[in-house]
């Protein structure tokens, strides 16, 4: 017979070759923290229901609460032979207190529900983790000084020069789709926020488990009651990757314009030198190699989506093995794009927009040329369709001329033969770029008023949603403070009903069973 710990039908063990396809302990090491904290609210619920004796439930927390205490040292090794983080611990526990007690650790409980549990209370942590980088992030992009509001910049459409902007509207433009992403991240921490423990391995149990103790031990919001849905969920882990993907382009977009207005043919922005390197060969260059990784990593985060959602495709409902596969790829996506998050945001805090270079490239590419249509329109009563062909004669008579919206004279002589007249000074104050980016005042434009009242409503947004970043983990640690101190005090020979009881105003309040 084999010794493992789910070997009693086995007459043979597995092959080594087979262990080492088949087990995750290098990967299950970010769980441990997650595994002994559920192991305590599962050992606490136990004991109040009864189902294991007092004795055993003061043995297991005394076990459990050592080898928290190595953890937090730094001691705990997992043991590649024992497969995966929930058979090691469960191995050290009974090797501390023999099968006869040891043995009770796994009542009532799958390693189904057990590694849901686990993964859910890791990316809880790590989603905080994404909501708090992207807002330290957002906070670099609005805390722009006063003179970004009219520093000019080429607007772009379809790569072709546009219309003048300013530093200030290109910074709060990317603060306003990261904020996206922090509702879109604390969008999937509410769907992570639901305890699967008590599902057991698909089917629920005859034992009287309180699902709902366990749920508020752990900080979770409430219990996904289905015992079948809620140990074979993958969508949680599938949206995380979604909005860390989502997350990567959109810190890819950002980096594309680095790197391409950091070229010597723009020379719009340049990044610090801690954020580029030189070349091995030519003494001259310095290459924004930050916002090129930024944006070569995305692929990583994009790759994890389309394995996770490849792998769960074709699982029926019920635990496979092919389940097993989403972590190594999802935490690859997690250090990737947390990692990718922090530095962009010390890159930002260091870029330098050339608002002259800026203003130059927007007097020579025609991007006002819309500010004389607007003109035609409000100045003579045009259609604004009639107005749009005048400027485009005036824009292919000047290039014919090799000339550039600079030569009002000339616009001048033009319009007026297209009977269409406009005096000099007016297409001199038209034709300017800071005219034009002071000039739309429509809301979300890029006046300074309108940038300004868009940065308020981001600070305000950034406000709310730290609030509710510091709110949710005051949660988390006072269910974890609660957890382990009812744990210790039962540990130490208290009554686990009145330590549960002493605990109760420290535990979150459930939303009840979520479907």
């Amino acid at each position: 017979m084999t010794d493992k710990l789910w070997g009693g039908r086995f007459d043979e063990d597995i092959t080594q070759d087979v262990l080492d396809y088949t087990l995750t302990v290098d990967v299950d090491e970010r769980l441990v923290f997650a595994d002994l904290w559920q192991d305590i609210a599962h050992v606490l619920m136990l004991g109040a229901r009864g189902i294991v004796t007092g004795e055993v439930t003061r043995a297991l927390l005394g076990s459990l609460l050592r080898l928290w205490d190595q953890s937090e040292r730094g001691e705990l090794r997992l043991r590649p032979e024992l497969e995966d983080v929930h058979f090691n611990i469960e191995q050290k526990v009974i090797e501390d207190l023999g099968r006869e007690i040891g043995g009770h650790l796994q009542t009532a409980r799958s390693r189904n529900d057990q590694v849901s549990t686990d993964t859910r209370m890791y990316l809880r942590r790590v989603q905080l983790d994404a909501v708090a980088a992207n807002l330290e992030l957002i906070g670099e992009l609005i805390g722009f000084p006063e003179e970004d509001l009219l520093a000019i910049l080429p607007g772009y459409t379809h790569s072709q020069a546009a219309q003048p902007i300013s530093v200030a509207f290109w910074k709060t433009a990317h603060a306003s789709m990261l904020l996206r992403d922090v509702r879109r991240l604390r969008g999937v921490f509410d769907r992570t926020d639901e305890s699967p423990l008590g599902a057991c391995a698909l089917a629920g149990t005859s034992f009287a488990l309180d699902r709902e103790l366990t749920a508020r031990l752990l900080g979770f919001r409430g219990v996904l009651s289905h015992a079948l849905d809620a140990t074979s969920a993958r969508d949680y882990l599938i949206e995380s990757a979604s909005a860390f993907a989502i997350g990567g382009n959109n810190l890819s977009r950002m980096a594309e314009e680095i790197v391409m207005w950091s070229g010597h043919e723009y020379s719009l922005v340049e990044v610090s030198d801690a954020y580029a390197t030189g070349s091995s060969i030519m003494p001259q260059k310095k290459n924004p190699v930050v916002a090129e990784l930024a944006r070569g990593r995305t692929g990583r985060t994009v790759g994890t989506l389309v394995q996770l959602l490849t792998m769960a495709k074709g699982v029926t409902l019920g635990y496979s093995c092919d389940l097993q596969e989403d972590k190594p790829y999802l935490w690859h996506a997690i250090d990737t794009y947390l990692s990718t998050l922090r530095i962009v945001a010390g890159q930002t805090r260091g870029l330098r927009f050339d608002s002259g270079r800026g203003e130059e490239l927007c007097w020579d590419n025609f991007s006002t040329a819309t500010e004389l249509a607007n003109h035609l329109v409000a100045d003579s009563g045009l259609a604004f369709r009639e107005a749009h062909h005048v400027s485009g004669a005036l824009v292919s008579a000047l290039i014919k001329r090799g000339s550039t919206l600079r030569d009002t004279a000339a616009g001048a002589e033009i319009l007026a033969g297209l009977g269409h007249p406009v005096a000099e000074p007016v297409l001199a104050r038209i034709f300017a770029p800071a005219t034009a980016v002071a000039g739309y005042t429509s809301p979300g434009g890029t006046s300074p008023q309108s940038v300004t009242a868009v940065r308020a409503e981001l600070r305000a947004a950034v406000t709310a949603h730290a609030a509710w970043l510091d709110g949710t983990r005051r949660r988390l640690r006072s269910a974890y403070e609660a957890a382990f101190g009812a744990a210790r005090d039962v540990a130490g020979g208290a009554d686990v009903g009145k330590a549960l009881g002493r605990i109760a105003p420290d535990l979150p309040t459930l939303n009840g069973e979520l479907s």
